[in-house]
């Protein structure tokens, strides 16, 4: 926590009696006040906050007698994340973000620990997944499905809050196996609904956007990648698969590699590749009843799903 102090000037001070304590993560435009404050007899007003990564502060001060308002100059505060930041290759390609695939924006952290909440789908989330993710012909509804948060940890080493959709059936698993994946403090790129990178064109949401933005996502009522046209429809249609951290992760089809080769070898030093069998991030899936993938004939390293029997591939 830190104390940040604001003193009005004499000249506005017999105008005011209020002052807005307003922040911003830095390298962003919107401005939030944290708390509205009244100022002593010296004109002057302070409030304890806790910075979020860079972020900007300002007083704005509030006039009793004019409708305008006047501004202090910001000042930055900064906090160094509790966990490790990952290391990338030198030279290997990274993911391009954009507009809402931007991983920048993504939600702090609530709670000290991983905080898993499942719920059923809220009315909000189900207005941004109707016609996106889910559409009238998939082979569940809404009532089937649940929706889990849950903290995580960043490539940059701070937590945040994370979204996803699964099947009911598995729902506590996997806020068992996000809360594994937080003690092991292993990092995800960023965890937002599959409905936020637009819809496929043929079924459901778009995968291939979301895997270019190396996303972690579960249910989308979809086609699996590559067998489109044979209509053949993915365990995620159904909410019984997730597909985590995809760009270090890629999937080997015979069609070809999904979403970049940068990771194909397994051998580079990444601590968000699944490095084999025997990985702890891998066991925390497997121990709670989901498939690896990268035990497939045609490899899927970032997919897990409930399978009743051995499969050779297809996501």
């Amino acid at each position: 926590m830190s104390t940040l102090q604001v003193a009005v000037s004499a000249l506005h001070s017999i105008a005011v009696n209020k002052v807005d304590w307003q922040s911003r993560e830095t390298g962003t435009s919107q401005w939030r006040t944290v708390e509205t404050l009244r100022l002593d007899a010296l004109g002057r007003a302070s409030v304890r906050v806790s910075p979020w990564k860079e972020t900007e502060y300002r007083a704005v001060v509030r006039k009793t007698r004019t409708v305008s308002t006047v501004a202090s100059g910001s000042f930055s505060v900064s906090t160094l994340p509790a966990g490790e930041p990952v290391v990338h290759p030198r030279g290997v390609p990274e993911p391009r973000f954009g507009g809402l695939l931007d991983p920048s924006g993504r939600p702090r952290a609530v709670g000290s620990d991983a905080g898993p909440v499942v719920s059923r789908i809220p009315d909000a989330v189900w207005d941004r997944m109707v016609g996106v993710s889910f559409g009238e012909d998939c082979p569940v509804g809404r009532e089937s499905l649940r929706y889990v948060q849950v903290n995580y940890w960043g490539f940059d080493g701070y937590r945040y809050r994370g979204e996803i959709v699964v099947h009911a059936s598995i729902a506590k698993q996997v806020a068992e196996i996000f809360s594994d994946l937080y003690r092991l403090r292993y990092p995800i790129r960023q965890m937002r609904l599959v409905d936020d990178f637009g819809k496929n064109p043929l079924k459901g949401a778009d995968d291939y956007a979301a895997m270019s933005a190396d996303n972690t996502s579960g249910f989308n009522c979809r086609y699996v990648d590559g067998k489109e046209s044979q209509g053949v429809l993915s365990p995620h249609a159904w909410g019984k698969a997730i597909d985590i951290n995809t760009w270090e992760n890629p999937f080997q089809a015979r069609t070809g590699v999904f979403p970049h080769t940068a990771y194909l070898d397994r051998g580079r030093p990444h601590r968000a590749v699944f490095d084999g069998l025997e990985s702890p991030a891998v066991h925390a899936f497997e121990s709670h009843g989901l498939q690896w993938g990268g035990r497939w004939d045609e490899k899927d390293y970032h997919h897990f799903e409930v399978l009743p029997t051995t499969r050779s591939g297809g996501k």
